[in-house]
């Protein structure tokens, strides 16, 4: 029993951690059977738009309004009522019922589009190099052509638009290519232009007063004012994947292909990193940067408060190419290829943990008040487990003790890795009450020991004893697949395969896959004892997955 009550204490322990929050708490899941190609959501969060194989207009509730031809190239208006869409040689505008309210042919392909806030301009680039400004009424206002003067020595013909994004007041508009950085008027006039200094153009952002314009490229992140002088700059070890500035202009936050997701203040100060299990692929941020939203190529998307803590995450069935968030931060979107989800975030971070008393766990404290958000859903209730009696002896015993001192390295010489973060301070954590049933002393399960999948000394425990640490994590995640489909029969191929096939051990699951992907991918290598503490976990969650057959 105290084998067991440690191992409970453990794994508490362990979720309490902010890089082990997960939430499957989606207020709606909109599947769609083909591809998912760009999405984008009202400030307000009262409208959705999603791209791809077809224009889908949603409600902010999930609720699926009308769809349209499919589209490559999406935005829409702060209000919903504007909605621009492209592919190949033809945009549109529509109205928000639908309603076409013009369409107009290109003469090259398009490579992107932007429609301001206000909805009274529509930029689209076409390859190669030229970008096009339409008022509301599909008027072509004007057609700038980034690859400068045929005449000049550095003119390239084969420059590609990689984006655009207008200010929030739509009065101005950047442009990035792989050439260069170029700034317009909302109508198309050019202010400024800086050519052949971003050593590949990758993505833009332009805060609401137009004042801040930030910049990413292979090398790196700029950030300039409205009259195109750089403020700052910032050097990235590999390219960056993911860019966003809040609109106030506070902050910029960028997700680059080493798997870090770094936050900047206005003056170029390094505020907070945290590492995720592949590239970032896309961010959000709140008006005032007090909630960020990124999705990530380990399909997860992830929620933070203004400090870099991790609010909670939100699984996907595939890598989370987009996301986007509320202006007041309480309600964001994810999509993955065929799924887009909607889920509430929440308002409060984490709060400071408490050791429980060794007696029993019934008396974990019960979680604080859930957060309001922009959507109302019911909160379900975690009932408080039962508690068995106390074996005789009492005390301490020797298994528990090295599980509570385990779960404190993890807690404390582990957490800076874990968050992916460097010198910042920690935030304030608590104990989460147990989601799980804790059986009775006379409902514990025989000791099925053998039962539990080998786990292989040239696999976790070989690569432990050579110090390679990383690989081991890795490693037992594996053997937890492998276990899950011999237990189940299930094929497993992706971590959502996994929790479907054992949906009794669910959250538990999520939460070990999470932590060994923390271990096994963080920037910092683990140590010895933060793995022997994930090895435990996987010990205990084999005893529970029993093999299908024995279920019948």
């Amino acid at each position: 029993m105290h084998r067991r009550r440690s191992i409970l204490w453990l794994f508490l322990l362990l979720l309490s951690l902010p890089a082990g929050v997960h939430g499957d708490g989606a207020l709606w899941d909109h599947g769609v059977s083909s591809e998912i190609d760009g999405l984008a959501m009202t400030p307000d969060g009262a409208y959705v738009l999603v791209g791809g194989d077809r224009l889908r207009f949603l409600a902010g509730d999930g609720t699926h309004l009308w769809d349209k031809s499919s589209a490559t190239y999406i935005d829409c208006a702060a209000d919903g009522q504007t909605i621009a869409r492209a592919k190949g040689y033809e945009v549109m505008l529509f109205a928000g019922n639908g309603t076409v309210l013009w369409q107009e042919s290109l003469d090259f392909v398009c490579a992107g589009l932007a429609l301001s806030p206000d909805g009274k301009w529509l930029a689209v680039a076409e390859d190669p190099g030229l970008v096009c400004f339409y008022d509301t009424e599909g008027t072509l206002r004007a057609t700038v052509d980034t690859r400068g003067d045929p005449d000049d020595d550095d003119y390239d013909p084969v420059t590609t638009i990689q984006g655009i994004a207008f200010s929030g007041k739509g009065s101005h508009v950047a442009v990035v290519s792989t050439q260069g950085i170029y700034y317009y008027t909302g109508a198309g006039r050019k202010l400024w232009a800086h050519d052949d200094v971003l050593d590949g153009g990758s993505a833009v952002a332009v805060s609401r007063s137009g004042d801040e314009v930030a910049v990413a490229s292979d090398a790196g992140i700029r950030l300039f004012d409205e009259r195109g002088t750089l403020l700052w700059e910032e050097k990235s070890h590999r390219p960056i994947t993911a860019l966003a500035i809040s609109p106030e202009g506070s902050r910029i936050l960028a997700g680059s292909q080493d798997k870090l997701i770094t936050c900047f203040d206005a003056a170029g100060t390094r505020l907070w990193e945290h590492a995720a299990g592949g590239w970032f692929r896309d961010i959000g941020v709140s008006e005032n940067g007090s909630r960020v939203i990124a999705g990530s190529m380990d399909n997860q998307a992830y929620l933070f408060d203004g400090e870099g803590n991790v609010l909670r995450t939100e699984p996907l069935d595939g890598w989370v190419d987009d996301v986007a968030i509320t202006a007041d931060g309480t309600f964001g979107v994810a999509a993955s290829a065929h799924r887009v989800i909607g889920f509430s975030v929440p308002t409060l971070a984490l709060v400071e943990t408490t050791v429980p008393p060794e007696t029993t766990l019934a008396e974990t404290p019960a979680p604080t008040t859930a957060p309001t958000s922009a959507r109302t859903t019911a909160s379900p209730t975690t009932p408080t487990p039962p508690s068995g009696p106390e074996e005789e002896g009492g005390g301490l015993s020797p298994l528990l003790f090295v599980g509570l001192l385990g779960g404190a390295v993890v807690l404390g010489g582990g957490y800076y890795y874990l968050k992916g973060r460097r010198t910042y301070p920690a935030p304030e954590m608590r104990t989460p009450e147990p989601w799980f049933d804790i059986p009775e002393e006379g409902e514990v399960p025989e000791e099925r020991g053998e039962q539990v999948a080998p786990v292989s000394s040239a696999s976790w425990e070989q690569a432990l004893d050579e110090g390679d640490t990383r690989e081991a994590a890795k490693l037992l995640s594996k053997q937890m697949t492998l276990l899950i489909e011999e237990r189940t029969g299930t094929p497993i191929c992706i971590t959502d395969d996994a929790l479907a096939a054992c949906p009794e051990q669910r959250e538990n699951l999520a939460a070990f896959f999470a932590m060994a992907d923390c271990l096994g991918y963080a920037p910092k290598v683990p140590e010895r004892g933060e793995v022997e503490v994930l090895v435990e976990v996987y010990r205990y969650l084999a005893e529970q997955i029993t093999p299908r057959h024995q279920d019948l």
